[in-house]
């Protein structure tokens, strides 16, 4: 018998999607969404209270933004051409056994890999095989 960690860790390997959060001020939020994010690179964490406490450092009116990115995507180590590329802080292991960690992503790419609020991809629509 498998114990919750076992499974939890299991599960985790046949997810091909990673939900990232991007922690920012409420009003840059908004903006965002509207928009896209703007500047040379876009900073992002798998857990959503990693995301609130950089937000936190910028002031106390804040809002994290959700998206979904494909886990062959991210890559370990900067590449030519890498979209998305784990950072070396922030990497630890929740009490129910998942690894998480930060990555930093183009803006153009992070702006199309936005999730609303009920959870379905707002532009592009990201096809079925990576959901």
């Amino acid at each position: 018998m498998k114990t919750f960690s076992e499974f939890i860790a299991e599960a985790a390997e046949r997810i091909t999607m990673a939900r990232v959060h991007h922690g920012t001020l409420s009003d840059s939020a908004k903006q965002i969404k509207k928009s896209g994010f703007k500047g040379d690179e876009v900073f992002a964490a798998t857990h959503p209270n990693t995301a609130r406490g950089f937000a936190k450092l910028k002031g106390e009116n804040i809002s994290t933004i959700t998206m979904l990115v494909p886990k062959k995507s991210i890559k370990e180590k900067p590449e030519k051409g890498a979209k998305a590329v784990k950072t070396q802080g922030q990497r630890g292991i929740d009490s129910l056994g998942r690894r998480h960690y930060s990555i930093v992503m183009d803006p153009e790419y992070a702006s199309k890999r936005i999730v609303n609020a009920i959870g379905t991809v707002q532009k592009p629509r990201i096809p079925k095989r990576f959901r």
